[in-house]
């Protein structure tokens, strides 16, 4: 299982309590970045931050503050983001442009706050400050007569001042006497890694949805379908509902659900950030037991004629999370935002969803004595599993030949043992 580094700095008022905290992706343990490309790094981010860890998680009820490109500003992808949740924040020297401007404009008026990093004042500069909500002045780069005047030249504007690397008591001091209103540094706190878990993401998926996402007769059917051939995808797909408030806690009821929640123009950007993060493409022995579960899920329960066929597949899906994640299924649960009812299949086996997958996880230990789901016959058991295994090659046949010919050859192992 790959392993998620993000840094968090928290962003401090004079009285100490917490306004935010800023982001930055780590991909090592030392508190740098190693990157090719700030616009990646970014997407990161975005992506650890609202697919994988959990924007509650990360920040609480705080703001989160995003390092972000003009590049990145100019594209689609700051509109999945929540606009009350987050700050983006521009570093200086900028080229600022009239098309720039006009899209920081257009973030502003739809809710969204903008910060200026490594601030030095310009006339040129003056349309964006009026429009940003916070500038940052960098204390170890300026002396205390340059942070003088440049808090003068913005005085009668409505913007709040913010100080970077305040490192001593003096340095604060001379902050407040400014009437500087946001701190971060070594003074208050350094920055502290969070690690999680990543589900491995196949790129191939990814593109795949994408070009359905862009297909002007897909139905919901086929993008439903489209998501749920995959784990990580789900799994992101849900972080990311709860993360960005499409949803409230125990409202999803189904990947289905979850994508009209979320909605097509959103889901597309959702996946370019996905494939846009530089995930590497790593299946797992893990993602093949996941989507056989799932199907068969599904199939036992349209065999014995119980509603809400797709929320089975869903329980089936989820079922191999704790195993992915190397963390308690309850602990994960907690952040997806799933009815009671599928949160009490999984953790406590309860209701026909947690019948069903006790057959289908008796049916995959070859523990015959319990595979029962009802009043299905065996036959009919039998044959929700071969149509899984069908399925599930079918699916990932896109992936490798290696990973279907490892299906076959457990199907075939599996029922010349029984």
């Amino acid at each position: 299982m790959d392993r998620v580094l993000l840094s968090r700095q928290p962003i401090c008022r004079a009285d100490m309590t917490t306004v935010g905290y800023e982001l930055l992706f780590r991909d090592n343990e030392a508190d740098r970045a190693s990157f090719r490309d700030e616009d990646e790094a970014t997407a990161q981010v975005i992506v650890n931050t609202f697919m994988e860890i959990g924007l509650q998680e990360m920040v609480g009820p705080h703001l989160a503050f995003i390092n972000v490109s003009p590049k990145f500003i100019m594209s689609d992808f700051c509109e999945a983001l929540p606009n009350d949740r987050v700050v983006l924040e521009l570093l200086e020297p900028l080229d600022l442009g009239f098309d720039l401007m006009k899209r920081v404009d257009q973030l502003v008026s739809n809710g969204y706050k903008i910060a200026v990093g490594d601030f030095a004042f310009s006339e040129k500069m003056r349309p964006l400050l009026e429009a940003a909500y916070v500038v940052k002045f960098d204390l170890q780069q300026h002396d205390w007569k340059w942070i003088e005047q440049r808090t003068a030249e913005i005085e009668t504007m409505n913007i709040k001042r913010g100080a970077e690397k305040v490192e001593t008591a003096q340095q604060f001091k001379f902050c407040r006497e400014m009437e500087i209103e946001y701190f971060q540094g070594y003074f208050f706190c350094r920055p502290e890694f969070v690690r999680s878990g990543r589900l491995p993401l196949s790129r191939l998926m990814t593109l795949r949805l994408i070009g359905k996402l862009n297909d002007p007769n897909l139905t919901i059917n086929e993008l439903e379908e489209a998501i749920r051939q995959d784990l990580s995808l789900s799994y992101k797909l849900l972080r990311y509902v709860g993360s960005a408030g499409c949803a409230t806690r125990g409202q999803i009821k189904s990947i289905r659900h979850a994508a009209v929640l979320t909605g097509i123009e959103r889901l597309k950007i959702w996946a370019a950030l996905i494939l846009f993060s530089g995930i590497e493409e790593k299946l797992r022995e893990l993602t093949v037991t996941a989507v056989v579960r799932a199907r068969m899920c599904e199939k036992l329960a349209e065999s014995m004629n119980l509603d809400r066929s797709d929320q089975f597949f869903l329980v089936g899906l989820f079922s191999v999370l704790d195993a992915m994640l190397s963390q308690p299924l309850e602990e994960i649960l907690e952040t997806l935002h799933l009815t009671e009812e599928i949160n009490d299949a999984l953790l406590h086996h309860e209701g026909d969803f947690g019948m069903v997958l006790d057959c289908v996880l008796a049916y995959e230990r070859r523990d015959w004595a319990n595979v029962r789901c009802g009043d299905l016959d065996q036959e009919t058991i039998r044959g929700a599993y071969v149509k899984a295994m069908a399925w599930s090659i079918r699916t990932l046949n896109g992936f490798s030949d290696a990973i279907n010919g490892e299906i076959v050859k457990k199907e075939n192992s599996k029922h010349v043992r029984r």
